[in-house]
This record gives C-alpha cells, structure tokens and sequence, in this order.
C-alpha cells in the first residue's frame, strides 16, 4: 500500500499526505476503529475484520513514511573532526610566593650557657637553652608569653563550675596565705587537693607551646623546633634507661 493510498483509508479523499504529523495519524486510526466496531450499530460483522486490518496497515505505513520524511530533513549528522591525538593542556598554577623567613643573629649581649650539658631530664626551654640554640633571656622572655597566653586558673575552675566569682575574690584576697592560687584555694578549703591538681594540668595543657613563641621570634625555624623536640624526647629516653645524655649535636662543654 502507498502512503497516498494509506493517508486516504484513514482521513479521506481530501487528505493531503504532506501535511498529516504522526499524533493527527494515531488519533484518526482510534476514531475509524471505533466505527468499525462490532458492537457499534454502523458496523457490519462480516465486514469488521478486514476493515480493522486495512485500518492497521495504514497506519502503520503512515508512520514509517513520516518518520523516514523525518529523518530525511534532519540530513546526515555532522561527522566529529577526526584527531589522531587529543592534547590536553595542563592548566598553569599560580603557587603564592611564601617570603622567605630567615632566623635572627644571637645576640651578642645576652648570655649564652657555656657549661657541661646536664646528665638529667629537661623541659623544652632548658634543652634549648642547654643546647646554646638559645639565651637566658630567650628562655625567661619564652616562658613569661607562655604564662601570659594560658587561661588564669580562677576561670577554669569557674568553667568547671568549682569556684564562683566571689570565690575567686576571696582567694585573691587573701594575700596573707602562701601560695600561688591553687594553694591557697585549698587552704581555704575552696577546692579540693585534685581539683587544685587537675586544674594546674588543665591549665598547662591549654597554654600555647614554647616553641611557638621561638618561631614566632624567628629565634629558630619551625623544622628545627620539631628536630630539636625529638632531641629532647631522646635525651630524656636515655636518661630514664641509664645510658647518659644524648644532646642533638655536641654542644660547647659536653662531655660523655
């Protein structure tokens, strides 16, 4: 069957083939079989199935010549230029330029230790110091920032809900009783021998580290505060097994 042949089964003798869309030929091919219908009073039965078949294949044609119209218009699909190659092109990333941070001269009048380095423990400040990487001064100004930096006392043990403000009051009123604050909190019987204990670890634990300040100073580099750091922690090792100081280098005075 001819698609001119099918458009007129479907829409009549005045149907023109170039205007019907695939929706009009769907919807007229539901109309026709309705009338064609057995139950429907228009039909007639012996009639019906061939009627219904031609309708079918009308249809059908119908839509596969639109389809193939269709595609016909759209023209081929444009074909993709053809790379032997595809060259991917890094993006250029611009790093900041960190200034470089170059540590102070030692000073000249202040006191450097000259002595023999000690057969003991030692905290951060001392090995530096004991190590000549920094002064007296160095090590008194390094150790008055860290006291100024922690939180006070009073305040932990008002967070922990253990003192109140007129506590505190008191306690710093009491100039008559020895002590630093946790002592004399105790001895008025404001805080317990632990708490005054764990306080002073709580207050050690959340004051900013020494080390910070000598790099802040640019008395010694970062990478050196964590090399000098594992020195001491290799110091004090061999000192709690007996085998004798272990400095980071061989200090002025060192003897083994």
């Amino acid at each position: 069957m001819h698609p001119s042949d099918a458009v007129k089964i479907l829409f009549g003798e005045a149907a023109d083939l170039q205007r019907v869309t695939a929706a009009e030929v769907k919807s007229a091919f539901r109309r026709r079989v309705r009338t064609f219908h057995p139950d429907s009073a228009q039909s007639v039965a012996q009639h019906c199935g061939e009627a219904v078949s031609s309708l079918v294949s009308a249809r059908d044609i119908l839509i596969e010549h639109l389809a193939s119209a269709q595609k016909k218009a759209a023209g081929p699909a444009p074909a993709r230029p053809s790379t032997p190659f595809s060259t991917y092109v890094r993006p250029t990333v611009v790093r900041p330029v960190r200034p470089v941070v170059e540590k102070i001269p030692k000073k000249e009048h202040e006191r450097y230790y000259k002595g023999v380095f000690p057969t003991y423990k030692l905290k951060f400040g001392q090995f530096l110091y004991f190590a000549t990487e920094i002064s007296w001064q160095d090590l008194v100004r390094g150790m008055r920032w860290q006291r100024d930096q922690r939180p006070p006392y009073g305040e932990i043990a008002k967070a922990w809900g253990w003192l109140t403000d007129k506590d505190i009051q008191i306690v710093r009123a009491a100039t008559d009783i020895p002590g630093v604050f946790g002592e004399k909190a105790v001895t008025l019987g404001l805080l317990t021998p632990k708490q005054a204990a764990f306080l002073v670890r709580h207050q050690h634990h959340s004051q900013p580290r020494l080390g910070e300040y000598f790099v802040k100073e640019r008395i010694l580099l970062p990478h050196e505060v964590t090399q000098h750091l594992k020195a001491m922690q290799r110091h004090n090792s061999s000192i709690e097994r007996g085998t004798g100081p272990v400095p980071p280098f061989n200090p002025a005075g060192y003897v083994r």
